[in-house]
């Protein structure tokens, strides 16, 4: 689909985001370009008044905040731009925004075309040159990928997500093939977030060659109203997956698995099922998902059921768990010695990789800090 040869002179968009947007909460510090931080970066913000965009040195209990006008989902460090990261509406959102942590200033980055929404992911080309979002076509309710110019977001180029309501997309280790977690539930901007095909939806786990738009493999869990919607990718090509159970669309009571792996190399999905009496306090709800890259363990977040849980990637038998009010948020730390979690009442835990008990003495909490669903632990 994509080859540079082809591509047009590229220019910026026009018609963005509303003016505005660069409203800050807190006084910004200015980092030394020279100073290396590990920071954590989320959406934040519990109303319309309060929806930001917040981050933080991790060595610090505290967080800078800027006003954003609207609720963002998921974050993305910009490849080419240092201590940049975008930010991408909630779905069914249309607009991003791009960020500057070294000095707090919000600019716009992108509108969807009106034929389009976004359900608050994306992802870069592993040059950089390249965005990935998860879109909708409206009118139709197909799911797409759009491809955009990593410095314009100039759109270059689309093709189908291989489902319908494409969530979380991360591009493998090679370069180029996108996993996408196609979540099967149709939506629309006019009826906002109420799910419109329950009762045919069909999720599935997509892989798709970005250069020619062609699907490479398709797997399906066994439970129908299973949505896939998060995902994570390891360095060896092991896909974890993160599923919501439609449960009143379910002609069952049946405890259903959350968590799912794919191994590389196979055409079928390993189910983290066990133990049972754990996956029902989930309450059908896994919320993101993160793999370690070095101690072969996935851990699940569920906001529902207030807890963080964790599988063995090896034989995908139960490591752990941890209780946590509304947990949704989960990371590795730029050290790898710890997974962090945060939520909604300002609270960020650090559970050793080996043991996952915590570390009480690094916990921190910001009471005027609501961290939404995902969590982002970089470098700038």
């Amino acid at each position: 689909m994509l080859n540079s040869a082809h591509i047009p002179r590229r220019t910026l968009l026009k018609a963005l985001l509303a003016a505005g947007l660069a409203s800050p909460l807190r006084g910004l510090a200015t980092t030394s370009s020279n100073t290396t931080q590990s920071i954590w970066v989320s959406a934040t913000g519990g109303d319309s008044a309060h929806y930001a965009v917040s981050w933080g040195d991790t060595r610090q209990a505290t967080a800078e905040s800027c006003i954003t006008g609207f609720r963002g989902h998921d974050v993305a460090l910009h490849p080419l731009r240092p201590a940049h990261v975008l930010m991408f509406a909630r779905r069914p959102g249309m607009q991003a925004i791009e960020v500057d942590m070294r000095n707090g200033k919000i600019s716009p980055a992108f509108q969807c075309n009106v034929s389009r929404h976004l359900f608050g992911h994306g992802c870069f080309s592993s040059d950089g040159q390249w965005l990935y979002t998860s879109e909708a076509d409206i009118q139709s309710g197909k799911g797409k990928i759009c491809v955009r110019d990593s410095l314009t977001y100039r759109t270059v180029d689309e093709f189908d997500s291989g489902g319908t309501g494409p969530h979380q997309i991360q591009l493998m280790p090679d370069g180029r093939t996108l996993a996408v977690a196609n979540g099967g539930i149709l939506t629309h901007p006019q009826s906002g977030r109420k799910k419109l095909n329950l009762a045919t939806m069909a999720s599935n786990l997509t892989y798709v060659d970005v250069n020619t738009g062609n699907i490479i493999l398709q797997l399906h869990v066994p439970e129908s109203k299973a949505s896939i919607r998060h995902i994570a990718v390891a360095d060896d090509g092991l896909v974890a997956i993160a599923m919501q159970v439609q449960r009143q669309a379910c002609d069952h009571n049946r405890t259903v698995a959350l968590g799912a792996l794919h191994h590389p190399n196979t055409d079928y999905l390993q189910l983290l099922e066990q133990p049972d009496t754990l996956i029902a306090q989930m309450q059908d709800y896994a919320g993101s998902v993160a793999l370690h890259p070095s101690r072969n363990i996935a851990g699940f977040t569920s906001p529902r059921g207030n807890l963080a849980a964790f599988w063995s990637t090896e034989n995908g038998q139960l490591k752990g768990y941890h209780s946590l009010h509304d947990v949704c948020g989960i990371a590795v730390s730029q050290d790898q010695q710890h997974f962090v979690l945060s939520n909604s009442t300002g609270q960020m835990r650090f559970l050793h990789a080996d043991t996952l008990q915590e570390d009480r003495a690094q916990r921190i909490v910001l009471p005027d800090t609501q961290w939404d669903n995902h969590l982002l632990i970089t470098q700038i």
